[in-house]
C-alpha cells in the first residue's frame, strides 16, 4: 500500500501527540504519587477508588454523628444527675419535716427549700438548648412539663411527646439522640403533685401529715430510681457509641489502606515509562524533521 506524504505526516503527528500525552500522564503520576489521576488512567481502578472514597466519607460522617450524640448525652447526664441530687435533697428535707420535734421556724426554712427544689426540677426538665426543649421528644417547641397554676392545687401535665430523634451512626445502625421527661419520670408526675401536697401540709398541718409526707417521700424515691435508670441507659448507649466509633475508624483506615494499595505509584516503573515515551517522542521528532526537510519520502529510501 502506497503511503503519501500527507498520510505519513498525519501518522507522525499522531505518534508525537500520543507520546506527549503519555509523557504528561506519567509526569502527573510522578508529581502526585498516584497511579490513577483520572478515569481514563484505569476505569476499573477508578471505580474502586470512588467506592472506597464513599466508604471513607460515610465513616467520617458517622464518626461526626457519634461525636454529636455523645455531646448531647453529656448534656443530658449533667441535667439528670442534677435532678437526682435534687431528689436526694427533697427526700432528706421531707424526712426532717416529718420529725415531730421540728419547730415552726425550721419548718418555714424547709418549706422554702422544698419550693426552691421543686422549681429547680421543673426548670431542669424544661431546659432549652439551641432554642429547643431538650426533654420534649420530637415536639421540641413545647415545654416538657406544663404547669397550670390557675387550679387549686396546681396541676401538672406532660407537654411535647415521648418520641426519640434517631441519628445514623453506621451503615445499618442508628441511635436515639434524646431522652424525654415522660420516659425519665416513667409517665408519672407524682413527684410534683405529692411534693406540692407535702408543702401545703407543712404550711397548714393536719392529722394526715405523716401520710402526706410519707407519700411524697415514696414518690421522691421512685423518681430518683427512675432518673438513675435513665442515666444507666444513657451510659450503656454512650459505651455502644464508643465501640461504633472504633468500628468506623477501622473501616476508614482499611479503606485508606486499600486505596493506597490500588493507587500507589511504582516510581521505578513510572520512570522507565517516562524515559521510553521521551525516547519515542525524540525519535518521532527526528524522523519528522527529516521528512519535512526532504522533497519527498522517496528521498529517505
Amino acid at each position: 500500500m502506497r503511503v503519501t506524504d500527507s498520510q505519513f505526516t498525519t501518522m507522525m503527528t499522531r505518534s508525537m501527540m500520543n507520546s506527549n500525552v503519555e509523557i504528561n500522564r506519567v509526569a502527573e503520576q510522578i508529581a502526585t504519587g498516584n497511579k490513577i489521576n483520572s478515569l481514563s488512567d484505569d476505569p476499573s481502578g477508578s471505580m474502586k477508588l470512588l467506592s472506597l472514597d464513599k466508604t471513607i466519607s460515610s465513616a467520617e460522617q458517622y464518626s461526626s454523628n457519634i461525636s454529636n450524640v455523645q455531646s448531647k448525652y453529656s448534656e443530658y447526664e449533667t441535667y439528670l444527675m442534677s435532678v437526682n441530687e435534687l431528689a436526694l435533697d427533697v427526700h432528706d428535707l421531707l424526712l426532717q419535716a416529718n420529725n415531730a420535734t421540728v419547730g415552726e421556724e425550721s419548718s418555714g426554712g424547709i418549706i422554702a427549700e422544698l419550693e426552691s427544689l421543686r422549681q429547680q426540677a421543673l426548670d431542669t426538665f424544661n431546659k432549652k438548648s439551641d432554642g429547643i426543649y431538650i426533654f420534649s421528644g420530637t415536639d421540641v417547641y413545647s415545654e416538657a412539663i406544663i404547669v397550670d397554676d390557675s387550679t387549686d392545687p396546681v396541676s401538672y401535665s406532660f407537654g411535647g411527646n415521648a418520641d426519640h430523634r434517631n441519628t445514623k451512626i453506621s451503615e445499618d445502625g442508628s441511635m436515639n439522640s434524646n431522652f424525654t421527661a415522660q420516659e425519665t419520670l416513667q409517665g408519672s408526675l407524682d413527684f410534683f403533685t405529692t411534693l406540692d401536697a407535702a408543702i401545703a401540709e407543712l404550711k397548714n398541718p393536719t392529722a394526715d401529715k405523716n401520710a402526706i409526707l410519707g407519700a411524697a417521700i415514696d414518690s421522691t424515691d421512685a423518681t430518683q430510681k427512675s432518673v438513675l435508670n435513665t442515666v444507666t441507659i444513657l451510659g450503656a448507649n454512650y459505651n455502644s457509641l464508643d465501640r461504633m466509633a472504633v468500628n468506623n475508624a477501622d473501616a476508614a483506615l482499611y479503606a485508606e489502606t486499600v486505596k493506597t494499595d490500588i493507587n500507589a505509584l511504582d516510581y521505578a516503573e513510572a520512570s522507565v515509562r517516562l524515559t521510553a515515551s521521551m525516547n519515542t517522542l525524540q525519535a518521532s521528532q527526528s524522523v519528522f524533521a527529516k521528512v519535512m526537510t526532504s522533497s519527498s519520502l522517496f528521498d529517505l529510501m
